[in-house]
């Protein structure tokens, strides 16, 4: 892709059209002339984020304060397919308006190359910055971070309700010891006097119906907590706020009408889902009623029979009684036992999903991984000796241990020195895997730790949603190292200049797309720019556009710019004082007057490419 051209309209640059050539663009002038301006209108236009994600902010800003309230900014791009697209912004605007799309340039700042290299976010988006379509793994990446998130808070409300339902399940063999001395008992006073039998086989057909409708009803309470449930998802949405920005301009009235009727249409649907939904709650209700209603005409029939059983003989409708009540408990505790074997079932397969998810995560990370070791090994190669450049796979764990310590806060357990034996020791994968699985031996194993504090933990997490954990972002680590009197040192270990050095030596390795550097010579030695960043700068403006703004002369002469503009300004405006190629004799006089070491640049230009 090529930036072809950069119109301003309004504010400081009002009425500037500034064009740029496929190889090496330098912008030159003197101190506040706005060539960090003209950059940042182009990082604005373009909505070319910063690598790291931080100082947008500030960028934008700097452009909205050359442009003013009404100011744009318009700029002629061609891409690869040879097609040309136009690219807009308003002060205005939120986003660049086009009508295809386009991969943004490459842009630093002086900031932003003096501190990439020194967290470990900068370092990854500066090696990322050479593979553009890690952006779309990414976004898959998110979107199953999203699903399973949900999966794990399905998950934890499901295992919940299967708590709450195993504890009412409890006492069951009590039950049943109970039942099987009543059955004894009864069965003896039946054997001891005939006229009470028939009574009995009436009252336990009564019985076997009561038992039936006390399943009913526990089932029924169970899809009634459904539906109200449902009911306030869809009221929480329902109550969501519908207003709407009203555009008055004539030009908007179709689309705004057009909006309201959608957001009518909307609101109509939602209120018929209420509707439906608390028609359901009141047939359950109804249900509800007519269940207990029958349920109360049978324990009056059977009380009536248990009297006639008591006349004949004392206690017997006493036992009677006590065996319908065990038996509708035992009837009860079967159901809920069913309906625990089938939340099992859904938490298994539940788990097996998210799973599923993870195992999609890491072989994502994994292929992100293969991509920036080919990104490596060239860069590797090519600034082989002076500069090293490493990956380690999936160590870059601060968003893990922190996720990990807010699922743990609250806990009442001691946790903060296990944080990171836990992160560089169990992947999400695996703790997800202890957590379910309860296998605290070999847990304890892995982590060092006694078993009851292993028990204790994995207790914890048994019972608590784990998706912020198991979402984590787990990235690898870069480093990069410079050779420094024959010893490699790590980047966090050097000082600003030598960052720089490593981070530019990197920057201009990357040909896949634009790159736009606001004064790259900063913290730079002269014996630097003019033995290493120039044959680099050069190298690759033989390749792919890039654009510089500078006041070493050695830049645009020695690396042959194959256009250089001179931007000036009266105090209130900023214009082209003069643009070409450096031997355009108004480009050579401005080289030579205002930028350092102009003169010399030149005179050293003869020996420079003969070397």
């Amino acid at each position: 892709m090529i930036i072809k051209n950069l119109r301003v309209e309004e504010g400081f640059f009002n009425n500037l059209d500034l064009e740029f050539s496929n190889g090496l663009n330098v912008l030159v002038g003197g101190r506040g002339v706005g060539k960090t301006s003209v950059i940042e209108l182009l990082r604005f236009g373009l909505g070319a984020d910063n690598l790291i994600g931080e100082g947008n902010k500030s960028s934008a800003n700097h452009a909205l304060s050359i442009l003013q309230s009404s100011g744009r900014v318009s700029i002629d791009l061609e891409l690869p397919s040879g097609e040309e697209i136009n690219v807009t912004r308003s002060a205005q605007d939120n986003i660049p308006l086009t009508g295809s799309t386009y991969i943004a340039p490459i842009i630093f700042s002086q900031k932003e190359i003096e501190t990439i290299g020194v967290t470990k976010i900068g370092r990854l988006s500066l090696i990322d910055s050479f593979i553009p379509e890690l952006k779309d793994t990414n976004f898959k990446i998110n979107e199953l971070n999203v699903i399973l998130r949900s999966l794990s808070a399905h998950y934890y409300a499901v295992k919940q309700e299967f708590n709450d339902i195993s504890d009412k399940t409890t006492g069951l063999e009590n039950l049943k010891n109970r039942e099987l001395e009543l059955q004894k008992k009864n069965d003896y006073l039946q054997e001891n006097n005939h006229k009470i039998k028939k009574n009995q086989n009436e009252i336990s057909i009564i019985q076997k119906s009561l038992a039936n409708y006390s399943v009913q009803l526990q089932n029924i309470a169970i899809t009634r907590k459904f539906f109200e449930k449902r009911k306030y998802d869809l009221e929480s949405i329902a109550s969501v706020n519908n207003n709407y920005i009203a555009l008055d301009s004539e030009d908007n009235q179709e689309l705004m009408l057009l909006l309201k009727d959608r957001l009518d249409y909307d609101n109509k649907l939602f209120k018929y889902l209420l509707d439906n939904n608390d028609a359901s709650l009141v047939e359950i209700d109804n249900f509800i009623s007519e269940i207990n209603h029958k349920k109360v005409n049978l324990e009056i029939e059977a009380r009536k029979t248990r009297t006639q059983v008591d006349n004949f003989t004392e206690g017997a409708g006493a036992t009677l009684s006590e065996l319908g009540r065990v038996r509708e408990q035992l009837a009860q505790i079967s159901n809920y036992s069913k309906i625990a074997k089938q939340k099992d079932e859904q938490l298994n397969n539940i788990y097996q999903q998210m799973q599923d998810k993870l195992l999609e995560i890491y072989n994502l990370r994994d292929d992100i991984y293969k991509s920036r070791t080919v990104v490596l090994d060239k860069l590797n190669e090519n600034l082989c000796p002076n500069i090293k450049v490493v990956c380690n796979q999936q160590t870059h764990l601060d968003n893990y241990m922190s996720n990990l310590e807010a699922t743990l806060r609250g806990s009442g357990l001691k946790y903060k020195e296990l944080l990171k034996i836990i992160a560089y020791n169990i992947s999400p994968q695996w703790l997800l895997y202890y957590s379910v699985s309860n296998r605290y031996e070999e847990f304890a194993s892995i982590l060092d730790i006694p078993t009851d504090r292993a028990i204790r933990l994995l207790g914890y997490l048994s019972e608590v949603d784990l998706g912020l954990v198991l979402s984590s972002t787990i990235e690898d680590s870069i480093d990069c190292m410079l050779l420094d009197h024959g010893q490699y040192k790590s980047i966090e270990e050097l000082s600003i200049g030598q960052r720089c050095t490593v981070a530019l030596s990197i920057i201009l390795e990357n040909t896949s797309r634009i790159l736009i550097i606001d004064q790259p010579e900063d913290h730079l030695d002269n014996e630097f720019v003019v033995q290493t960043l120039i044959k680099s700068i050069r190298q690759r403006s033989g390749m792919a556009q890039t654009i510089i703004s500078s006041h070493n002369a050695n830049i645009p002469v020695l690396g042959n710019a194959s256009k250089v503009i001179n931007l000036d300004s009266n105090g209130r405006k900023g214009f082209i004082r003069a643009a070409g190629t450096i031997d355009n004799i108004e480009v050579k006089a401005s080289i030579e007057s205002i930028m350092e070491g102009g003169r010399e640049a030149f005179q050293h230009r003869s020996s420079f490419y003969s070397s």
